[in-house]
């Protein structure tokens, strides 16, 4: 099968599992076209998915859902009526309404959705100094679960199955992207080093357009804080502050203790 993998990857975890499910899929003979969707014009050419016997679409979970700016761009895509299967990375927190969400956007963007899957990954905010959630994930047993969903994948595109997420009691509502203030301003990126070559990364490969690389900070009305300046520039010259004491307010809020975060699973839903 000709497959394509549409991905949103700002610190490299999904990037990295879309890349162990590619290997699998080619190692069992299918072709695979993968596409980082991060950079804003990888998101205004439209696709036309009859190219492709099928794809699958994974995205990093903010918030209890997608990127707002991935959400978007599944609004404008017309699948065709292909199969697609779609998985999340998170941060071992929680995925709240992560598959609804998508899979309510990819049905109505005339998509099948024929299986779903999570997969635990370090916290995008791991990047920042104080800052510490599911370090080393994904493990080997998260990968093993990737591998199985690569395969059952194929299994169910080959189907005629049918796939649901109860939606009853879901209403899709669009995420705003707001500046944040509290807890949250904290997670702003800034240059605060004057190693910066000014190689303008951070700009141009901005997601939402935000970073301004002569001012050495984004617009926090667009910044959607995913981390993905702070993890490409090439002088580290972008950085996060301190945030200990704002991540053992996290942990206890979430109850997010070393047992607790060292035995959450990645699994397929079915």
């Amino acid at each position: 099968m000709n497959i394509a993998i549409f991905y949103f990857s700002a610190t490299g975890i999904t990037e990295t599992v879309s890349n162990h499910i590619a290997t699998i899929l080619e190692k069992e003979g299918h072709s695979i076209t993968l596409k980082n969707i991060i950079i804003p014009n990888s998101r205004r050419s439209q696709v036309d998915f009859l190219e492709f016997d099928a794809c699958i679409f994974g995205f990093p979970v903010f918030g209890g859902r997608p990127p707002s700016i991935a959400e978007e761009w599944m609004k404008t895509l017309n699948g065709r009526n292909q199969k697609c299967s779609m998985f999340f990375t998170y941060g071992a927190r929680d995925l709240e309404l992560a598959h609804q969400v998508t899979f309510y956007l990819l049905t109505q963007a005339n998509f099948k959705v024929v299986l779903s899957a999570e997969f635990i990954g370090k916290h995008s905010f791991n990047v920042a100094k104080g800052w510490s959630l599911a370090e080393g994930r994904p493990n080997q047993l998260d990968f093993d679960v990737a591998t199985e969903f690569a395969l059952q994948t194929i299994i169910q595109f080959k189907r005629d199955s049918k796939f649901n997420i109860d939606l009853s009691d879901f209403t899709y509502k669009s995420k705003k992207v707001r500046e944040s203030h509290g807890f949250w301003k904290n997670f702003y990126p800034l240059r605060d080093t004057d190693d910066c070559s000014m190689c303008y990364m951070c700009e141009k490969e901005c997601p939402v357009e935000a970073f301004d690389a002569l001012l050495g900070e984004p617009n926090r009305k667009r910044c959607i804080q995913c981390m993905h300046c702070v993890s490409i520039c090439p002088d580290k010259a972008i950085h996060i502050g301190d945030v200990s004491q704002l991540f053992e307010k996290f942990k206890k809020r979430f109850g997010l203790t070393e047992d607790v975060v060292e035995n959450k699973r990645s699994k397929i839903i079915f």
